[in-house]
């Protein structure tokens, strides 16, 4: 089987993971009968009106909202495509480099790492491309029926902003330092010909969420 097989199979199974979890997650919050939402622009989830939940997410977490942006398991996907606050789509251009001994592929964004920075440090920037809902909400099971730990999306976005160092690598990439470890990663996927933002390798999602666990008030139910 090909790698780009194996890559789509890899994809497909996320998909179908991060449905399922969507699909719990109505059950037990929402409507069971809620469509799910494939075009990611929107929020995920929504909880329902008069749920018992609301009143502890507004006590805890300070929102009334019902709208929630749902992650899971062991990669936290912010961004898949182009974001033209990092790279210049028009200009971009990727080479293979020979870098510590390997070949590698590289890219240079056609924006200077100064202007990238100080994209990563706006608001609106996470807004955007994080904050699909006011409510970030993660599911600790694969399939969605286990417990889930609930952020206010605006004291996610508030620590990533502050607490957020970035560095530039030979290769392109953009890392994120949070409290003198890596969670954050901006690269270029060749296989998937496209850019992506998030919280990915080995178990970083899963540790990015012990972290805001940590330091931001939450609530897990």
């Amino acid at each position: 089987m090909s790698n780009h097989a194996m890559s789509s199979q890899q994809a497909s199974q996320k998909k179908r993971q991060g449905h399922k979890r969507e699909q719990e997650f109505n059950k037990r919050y929402g409507d069971p009968n809620a469509s799910i939402n494939h075009s990611g622009a929107s929020a995920d989830c929504e909880i329902s009106e008069g749920h018992e939940i609301l009143e502890t997410l507004q006590e805890t977490i300070g929102t009334n909202s019902r709208e929630v942006s749902l992650k899971g398991g062991n990669t936290i996907q912010i961004h898949l495509g182009n974001l033209p606050e990092l790279t210049d789509k028009n200009s971009y251009i990727t080479f293979k480099a020979n870098i510590k001994n390997r070949k590698a592929t590289c890219v240079k964004h056609g924006i200077p790492f100064s202007q990238q920075e100080e994209s990563l440090r706006q608001k609106d920037f996470w807004d955007k491309y994080l904050k699909k809902g006011d409510i970030l909400a993660y599911s600790y099971d694969d399939t969605g029926d286990g417990p889930h730990i609930f952020f206010n999306m605006d004291d996610v976005n508030d620590f990533i902003i502050k607490e957020c160092e970035w560095r530039l690598l030979p290769t392109g990439r953009l890392k994120g330092d949070i409290q003198g470890k890596q969670y954050l990663t901006y690269e270029y996927r060749r296989k998937a010909r496209q850019f992506v933002l998030g919280a990915h390798g080995g178990k970083k999602g899963k540790e990015f969420i012990d972290l805001l666990q940590k330091n931001l008030r939450h609530v897990i139910a």
